[in-house]
């Protein structure tokens, strides 16, 4: 299930937003698509099937967000439960650890969802501490 996170300085107020995982399909021409969630957005997204999942991550070192793939399966999946019990096979280069890299410093810190189990300093103001909070599941 995919879920909309903040994550607020516990000093500063300083805020940042993280979502997913996020179904998503390839078109014709292999470009990354929405697929919708929970349903598929259009009849070509129902027709090619979940490519994947993706997700917008934060990373505490450079400060930024961005979107990433954080796995891709072999062949797409019609079945919205397979996808989300983990039984489609993912792609080669999703199966190690650390596939999921932040683009700018290659660092592997990302946070998407809550950080119950680990603190990270806020950025901004160093003093804080970034504070994790679910603001949406669907």
């Amino acid at each position: 299930m995919g879920a909309v996170h903040s994550h607020t300085c516990n000093k500063c107020g300083y805020s940042v937003t993280t979502s997913g995982p996020w179904e998503f399909y390839r078109d014709g021409e292999g470009e990354r698509r929405w697929f919708g969630h929970p349903l598929p957005l259009s009849d070509e997204a129902k027709k090619r099937g979940i490519y994947g999942l993706f997700g917008t991550l934060y990373c505490p070192s450079c400060d930024e967000t961005f979107d990433r793939i954080l796995v891709e399966f072999k062949k797409p999946s019609h079945d919205f439960l397979s996808v989300w019990l983990g039984k489609c096979e993912p792609l080669d280069e999703f199966k190690q650890k650390g596939a999921v890299r932040c683009p700018r410093c290659g660092g592997l810190n990302l946070v998407l969802g809550a950080m119950k189990d680990r603190e990270i300093a806020c950025p901004r103001c160093i003093e804080g501490k970034l504070v994790g909070r679910v603001e949406k599941i669907t």
